[in-house]
């Protein structure tokens, strides 16, 4: 998809004060992009903040070498947003998943836009930055860096690698391109060590977070192509997790032979609950995420439901992929 990169380039060179930020939950395509642009815009002297609604798992603080990121609070960051002039946003798809950042972006007229590959309607940006067939976000930060000549160090190229491999399935999934494999040769002729990023990102499990997925295979269960799995507070108490901990979860379920899709319902508090979904490919499920008000990929989706219980939000989600079924068998 041909993005009109100058039109960045343009909103950068216009604007002095500049707020990045990504999804809450972050993971390492959102941090990744952001971290990488930020090294960018400060070497152009830009006045910048990388600002997160929530905070990021342990396993990406090495892409926060220089503590640059910094969790949403507004006691100390309301007062610094309200003079920004620009804020780029990365991998976001849905702005409400900005939380309360959107609200104060929108209440002082800060000119917002976003670099991301996720359906969007784009209703609440000012201009959009978006190839829905990207590999990854970070893929679309390396291309504009490519597209301006920027030299990169070794921490943006770190950055962007971090990103490539997470939305890549370490270049498994079929989204991966050639392009993405001579993103890869760069980023290595710079300096960056592959088996450094893959142990920081995926070698980390701790014995609490064994344990917990334990107790997550006991609550297994497989219908038909589906198979779902559901975490409880009581289940992280028991085996002190906390929520960081099922990441993988959902992907481990989809690789049991003959499940096509997997889907995590993950108590967050009482009636409060956050859906996983991944797909092998056969069915499409980010039209099930927004049903639920998330979103997502087609074949990598979320959503965050309140009010219901785990048994109807299960109930809710197999109906509608056994429709699909049927559909396909018509």
């Amino acid at each position: 998809m041909k993005i009109d990169w100058l039109r960045l380039t343009e909103l950068i060179n216009a604007n002095k004060k500049i707020l990045l930020s990504t999804h809450i939950n972050p993971d390492a395509d959102g941090l990744g992009s952001e971290v990488a642009m930020y090294y960018h815009l400060k070497k152009m002297n830009k006045e910048c903040k990388i600002i997160n609604i929530s905070n990021m798992m342990d396993k990406y603080e090495f892409l926060n070498k220089d503590n640059i990121i910094e969790q949403y609070s507004s006691e100390i960051h309301d007062s610094w947003i309200e003079k920004c002039d620009l804020a780029i946003i990365f991998d976001i798809g849905n702005h409400s998943r900005l939380g309360e950042i959107s609200n104060l972006i929108k209440k002082n007229n800060v000119y917002c836009t976003s670099i991301d590959h996720h359906p969007s309607d784009g209703s609440y940006f000012d201009y959009q930055f978006l190839d829905i067939k990207s590999p990854a976000t970070g893929f679309m930060v390396w291309q504009y860096f490519k597209y301006e000549k920027i030299e990169l160090s070794y921490d943006m190229a770190e950055s962007l690698y971090a990103a490539l491999i997470t939305d890549t399935g370490s270049f498994r999934y079929n989204s991966t391109t050639s392009n993405c494999h001579i993103m890869a040769k760069e980023l290595l002729d710079l300096g960056v060590k592959p088996y450094d990023v893959y142990a920081s990102i995926y070698e980390q499990r701790s014995l609490a977070q064994i344990k917990l997925f334990g107790k997550a295979i006991e609550s297994l269960k497989i219908v038909d192509e589906f198979g779902c799995i559901n975490i409880s507070l009581s289940m992280l108490e028991e085996c002190g997790a906390t929520l960081d901990d099922i990441d993988g979860f959902t992907d481990f379920i989809r690789s049991i032979q003959g499940v096509e899709v997997a889907f995590m319902i993950s108590e967050i508090k009482e009636k409060n609950y956050r859906i996983n979904f991944r797909s092998r490919g056969k069915y499409i499920i980010n039209d099930i995420a927004e049903y639920f008000n998330g979103g997502g990929h087609k074949l990598a989706a979320g959503a965050t439901v309140k009010g219901l219980s785990v048994e109807k939000i299960e109930s809710i989600i197999l109906d509608k992929l056994k429709n699909k079924k049927e559909d396909l068998c018509q």
